[in-house]
């Protein structure tokens, strides 16, 4: 019995080291393998592992109109009111290790702050076909509110800015997606990642969705002591579109061996994708006060808008040499929001003399990375 044991328990020791060499090689293929690409338009580099070092220069805001008149016994005055709150240029340092197509980094805020409290996340998968990047952030910083009343050529003519000692919150929370048509001979994350190198020009067709959701909001204390006509603002969109994509290639020269010595390119993207936005829901909110100057109540307008452009666009420059590579990325986000019947004045409880109300706005994201990274 104990000499038909012994094989027995080999047979199944080899079994499992068998099985588990087979996944972590599934796993490996996985992570490396590139299937289903034209290797006279794209060059598959043979290191797989990837230690990188980044910087980041970013920078958020939003600002916001609401024009509208007053209704006097002589005549209508023109009004508007202004509100803007913005980050300061935030410079972030950071490491990032990547095997194959998975890449990892963290960075930290480095230099003077960029807002009195900030919290931000981001993750990103870059594949050959399709990616997914979520983007989070939360800001609270000092806002700049202003009423301007009559035209500048009346005598009347009135402009006033204040900013409130209390702060305002503006948070983002974005998950954008793309799918490339042309993916054999177009490689899209060429000049944002060092896996694959574009070898000949080309391009793609690309479609594109967003999902936004944020908004901005002040204290009372804060709201009272602004012109604000609205005092809170938040939004959710999911747009759709589409652009096109393209990786004009400068200057490619191919390795003379297995390690990638010799190897040299200089990558251009370009990338401008349009997309409507097919759901804007707008939620408005406006504080109530009482005679002393107390908070009595929060009125809320909840309204679908109708389908509004806005415009994403990115590019990027890859430089491989041997297995040094280098990325400069800038991608710029855009949404501006136009509307006259964006909020219910009836739910606001806006007053019947202040009519023809009417906002409009923009909220913009820019980030400019430069990377270094090493092939080993």
């Amino acid at each position: 019995m104990k000499r038909l044991l012994i094989p027995i328990l080999m047979l199944i020791s080899l079994s499992l080291h068998a099985q588990k060499s087979n996944f972590w090689q599934k796993v490996n293929n996985t992570l490396t393998v590139v299937k289903n690409i034209d290797t006279t338009y794209i060059y598959h580099p043979k290191q797989s592992f990837t230690l990188g070092v980044f910087t980041t220069l970013q920078q958020a805001g939003f600002h916001l109109n609401v024009n509208f008149k007053i209704y006097s016994d002589e005549y209508p005055i023109n009004g508007e009111t202004q509100y803007t709150i913005q980050e300061k240029l935030s410079s972030k340092l950071g490491l990032e290790l990547g095997y194959g197509k998975l890449a990892l980094g963290y960075g930290f805020e480095v230099g003077p702050k960029s807002a009195y409290k900030k919290k931000a996340f981001a993750f990103g998968l870059i594949g050959k076909s399709w990616g997914v990047h979520f983007n989070y952030f939360k800001i609270n910083n000092p806002f700049q509110s202003s009423l301007i009343m009559w035209d500048e050529q009346d005598d009347d003519y009135m402009c006033d800015i204040i900013i409130p000692k209390e702060h305002a919150t503006l948070n983002s929370l974005a998950i954008e997606g793309y799918y490339i048509f042309n993916n054999k001979k177009f490689f899209y994350p060429a000049t944002y990642k060092a896996c694959l190198v574009q070898r000949r020009t080309a391009g793609s067709w690309i479609v594109a969705g967003r999902y936004m959701q944020g908004g901005i909001y002040n204290s009372p204390t804060a709201a009272f002591d602004s012109y604000n006509l609205l005092d809170c603002f938040s939004t959710l969109q999911v747009s759709l579109g589409g652009g096109y994509s393209g990786n004009i290639v400068c200057w490619h020269k191919d390795p003379k061996n297995s390690k990638d010595k010799g190897l040299r390119n200089i990558t251009i993207n370009i990338t401008a994708m349009p997309v409507l936005t097919v759901v804007n829901y707008l939620k408005t909110y406006l504080y109530q006060f009482d005679d002393n100057e107390y908070l009595s109540g929060l009125k809320i307008s909840k309204i679908f808008c109708y389908p509004i452009p806005n415009f994403i666009a990115n590019s990027a420059l890859g430089i491989t040499l041997d297995r040094f590579f280098i990325s400069a990325q800038f991608t710029y986000n855009y949404f501006f929001y136009h509307s006259s019947s964006a909020f219910n004045a009836k739910k606001l409880q806006i007053p019947d003399y202040v009519d023809d109300i009417s906002f409009h706005g923009s909220f913009h994201d820019w980030n400019m990375k430069i990377l270094f990274t090493y092939k080993f």
